[in-house]
């Protein structure tokens, strides 16, 4: 019986790619406004680029991704010839921030169906983020709040879906885990956690078909959860 509900935060609960990259091209007019780089020099993509590379580079460490994103932006204005990078990432690193932690928005689902869910399960964000749900207006709404890089180890490792479990004060098994990727999928099956895939995008994954369960919405999902899983007297 599931009475434990674990949400993935990017692409589920709210649009993290948007946020991003109006982020990365406000940083790139402050870095073109401040004459660290010349106009048009560096894109988005090498942005992303750069980070993803360290990512790789540091995946299964205890890492914040905020020194993540500032060392990438070092990375980029040293490839650029900037005499002294490192202090003007730590300034550019500020600004990415504030507007990415500040300008998320929710998908127009998660309140309505986070209102109709608690109360009736236990509630977890379960992320290989680094948003902590007060920054985007989910004050006091999970019972477990668990991000990968403050622990050395992240999703699909089952250990983070029983480490959420075990906060929520449930067995794995009685947990079901909602999320848009395959970490989120295979993740939460090797885990013995319910898989939900949420395929917001009506994309057609190889993992799809691995899930337990497909919803379109956190509407269907609710529905699913009345319906289907709807526990048994």
């Amino acid at each position: 019986m599931i009475v434990a509900l674990s949400f993935d935060a990017d692409q589920t609960l709210w649009d993290f790619d948007a946020v991003k990259r109006r982020a990365l091209r406000a940083t790139i007019a402050e870095m073109e406004r401040r004459g660290d780089v010349p106009a048009g020099a560096v894109t988005p993509e090498a942005m992303d680029q750069a980070r993803d590379v360290l990512v790789q580079r540091f995946r299964g460490a205890t890492h914040r991704l905020e020194e993540v994103r500032e060392r990438s932006f070092a990375e980029v204005l040293t490839a650029q010839g900037h005499p002294t990078p490192d202090a003007a990432a730590a300034v550019l690193v500020e600004h990415y921030m504030n507007i990415r932690f500040n300008q998320i928005e929710l998908f127009a689902d998660v309140a309505p169906a986070i209102a109709l869910l608690k109360g009736r399960y236990r509630l977890g964000l379960l992320s290989n983020g680094n948003t902590y749900p007060e920054r985007c207006g989910l004050h006091d709404t999970f019972d477990a709040v668990v991000l990968g890089p403050d622990h050395g180890f992240e999703k699909p490792d089952p250990r983070a879906f029983a480490m959420v479990a075990s906060q929520l004060g449930v067995d794995v098994t009685e947990l079901a885990h909602i999320g848009d990727d395959w970490d989120d999928v295979e993740g939460a099956n090797a885990a013995g956690a319910t898989s939900i895939y949420l395929n917001r995008t009506g994309d057609n994954p190889g993992f799809r078909s691995d899930a337990d369960h497909e919803v379109r919405d956190l509407d269907e999902l609710v529905g699913l959860l009345d319906g289907e899983l709807r526990p048994q007297a």
